[in-house]
């Protein structure tokens, strides 16, 4: 038998994600990933247990941001890019704030510094015409804060 569980803890939070000190707006996805790669370091000659160590690499930033495009606003527009015709057309790097807010007070700021354009698309779906953009940044930097409320 299930038990129902007899709590009165409720998860929530506000979450805002800015870019250059503006809102961005209602975000589909936002979805930092780090990656790194690892080097197997192996002994010549020892099949049992050949392997010495594993060596990290250096490890790879992305940000992935999906928007549904507005009237009145592209999404790079929102990221503060005046214009826009091509990424080709985007020379300067931008600042990304996530910031998340939690019900005691705490607040958790994650800065992502001189973030460079690497991707743009549009997705245009029939039926419900809705058009998704999204854009793939590359961060240089990361600093992390946490603020106890």
């Amino acid at each position: 038998m299930t038990r129902i569980p007899n709590t009165t803890t409720t998860v929530s939070y506000a979450y805002t994600v800015k870019a250059q000190g503006s809102v961005i707006g209602t975000l589909q996805g936002f979805n930092p990933t780090a990656n790194r790669s690892l080097e197997r370091i192996r002994e010549i000659l020892n099949e049992a247990t050949d392997i010495v160590e594993i060596v990290p690499g250096r490890t790879e930033f992305s940000i992935t941001l999906d928007r549904l495009e507005t009237y009145n606003e592209s999404m790079m527009e929102a990221l503060g890019f005046a214009s826009f015709e091509d990424i080709s057309q985007v020379t300067d790097p931008i600042q990304i704030l996530e910031e998340v807010r939690g019900p005691s007070g705490a607040i958790r700021k994650i800065v992502y510094e001189r973030c460079w354009v690497q991707t743009w698309g549009k997705t245009i779906r029939e039926g419900t015409i809705t058009v998704t953009e999204n854009v793939t940044l590359w961060p240089e930097q990361i600093i992390a804060t946490r603020i106890n409320g």
